[in-house]
């Protein structure tokens, strides 16, 4: 079922009205989140590859929510709409990419999770291009979702962009176990363990968002 109609002037809108109250709370946490992920790209300035993901991806989802807040009052509001469907299909295209990323520091600081052929950094960087793809879909069927509604091209290529990222998340879940697998006994040496499962929470969450 299409959940957009159009408004007289081509933008299109939702056709039901989001919840102001739940999506208050996510506005509020990633409010929170962003804050504190700015003051983490202060401290720890020499992985900004990282933090520049991160801060981009929770900004998106923020603006985001900003939108669905705006469309609970008025579910025609056109700037509403154009923040929703961008921010929220955007947002986790860069939280993705700050997770391939981790994952090159995390085969560099130990050997027996890197595979043979494939060095760190070309590892992340194959993900990463995945992604960037992934980026240019949603990011050009989103706008013109968002402007000509009567033309489907913009949603087509919106799910054609959802649909390759979560194949790419897919396999980079796979690709994660394999990692953490080979350096489970290295990991629990240095009590990191918990910083493993806080990584595996986050990308569940974000292959759901």
């Amino acid at each position: 079922m299409n959940a957009t109609t159009s408004l007289p002037n081509g933008i299109a809108a939702i056709d039901f009205s989001p919840l102001l109250a739940p999506n208050a709370v996510f506005l509020s946490f990633y409010s929170v989140l962003l804050l504190l992920h700015v003051l983490i790209a202060i401290r720890f300035w020499r992985f900004y590859g990282y933090s520049i993901g991160m801060v981009c991806g929770i900004l998106l989802e923020l603006i985001g929510y900003c939108g669905k807040v705006q469309l609970s009052h008025n579910r025609d509001n056109k700037d509403g709409y154009i923040m929703y469907i961008i921010g929220l299909t955007l947002g986790p295209t860069f939280l993705s990419s700050a997770l391939y990323l981790n994952i090159s520091t995390l085969q560099q600081r130990y050997s027996s999770s890197r595979f043979t052929r494939i060095s760190p950094r070309l590892f992340a960087s194959l993900f990463i291009l995945g992604d960037f793809i992934c980026l240019c879909f949603i990011g050009c069927g989103g706008s013109l979702a968002a402007i000509f509604a009567e033309n489907p091209i913009g949603v087509d290529l919106m799910i054609t962009g959802l649909a390759v990222q979560v194949l790419f998340t897919a396999i980079f879940c796979l690709a994660l176990w394999a990692v953490y697998r080979r350096a489970w006994h290295e990991i629990r040496q240095e009590k990191k363990h918990l910083y493993v499962i806080g990584e595996s929470i986050l990308l569940l969450c974000n292959f759901n968002d």
